[in-house]
């Protein structure tokens, strides 16, 4: 059976956003850094559509982390799940079995099961109790969602192919303050011309069109989980928009759209 375009878009979205977020965890993460100092290997994961494979391959070398689009050629695990809706439904985190080829690899296997576990604390339903946690919450959220809004444009949504190509030059940006630390956790979208792009830290050879300012990783964790509307956050103090309030408003209702797909 083949997949919904939906569907496609969505695993799409996983394969280009969500998995190379799995770098942050293997970076600040002392659990993870430890676990994977010394991995190197290639894991397959994919679904199938009709007579083809949807799939994408992570290859893991000391810590640092590959995404490629596309089956592997030789990986040493594969995880390979019967529909593409499946699989989504397992990274939401449902219930979902694959078949896994490469069990011999029984370390590589067990690692890597925790790290998509891992990917879960983006979960609405998880709620770190401490600022490490909270802080790693935000931070992979913030760097998911930029890159699905830029992906969202490539992978050839209609709606948001016309948002970007009626934009010149223009940054997005994204900071958490922590303190004195007014850029502790930072991100950026620019959208040029059609053309869009997520970075992390700050844009430094252009002013924000519009500045998504959070007052603390509290402030961010309530907008977040929605824990508050985000006019209410504003009202709270947890966020501030500086720039275009209706393009502001614009990328508010994309970044929705996303999260509803992806979590």
């Amino acid at each position: 059976m083949s997949a919904t375009p939906q569907d496609i878009m969505t695993a799409n979205l996983f394969f280009n956003a969500a998995f190379p977020v799995m770098q942050v965890l293997l970076d600040d993460d002392p659990k993870f850094q430890t676990k994977f100092k010394d991995v190197t290997g290639t894991v397959q994961f994919g679904a199938k559509n009709g007579a083809d494979l949807l799939a994408c391959h992570l290859i893991f070398d000391h810590g640092k982390l590959t995404v490629v689009q596309g089956p592997a050629k030789t990986p040493d695990l594969a995880f390979t799940f019967p529909t593409v809706a499946k699989m989504n439904a397992l990274l939401r985190g449902g219930l979902s079995v694959p078949s896994i080829k490469g069990l011999k690899n029984v370390g590589l296997l067990s690692k890597v099961l925790s790290l998509l576990m891992g990917l879960m604390i983006m979960s609405p339903k998880k709620k770190p109790k401490d600022l490490a946690g909270q802080s790693l919450k935000v931070k992979m959220s913030l760097y998911m969602i930029t890159r699905a809004l830029s992906q969202y444009n490539k992978l050839g949504d209609p709606s948001m192919q016309e948002f970007c190509q009626r934009q010149p030059d223009r940054i997005y940006q994204f900071t958490v303050e922590n303190g004195e630390d007014k850029a502790y956790i930072a991100c950026y979208l620019r959208i040029k011309a059609g053309k869009s792009k997520s970075g992390h830290g700050i844009y430094t050879r252009r002013s924000p069109f519009v500045h998504f300012r959070f007052c603390s990783v509290v402030g961010a964790m309530a907008v977040l989980l929605k824990e508050v509307e985000f006019v209410e956050g504003v009202e709270k103090g947890y966020v501030e928009t500086i720039g275009s309030p209706e393009y502001a408003c614009y990328l508010n209702d994309y970044m929705a759209v996303l999260q509803g797909m992806l979590t």
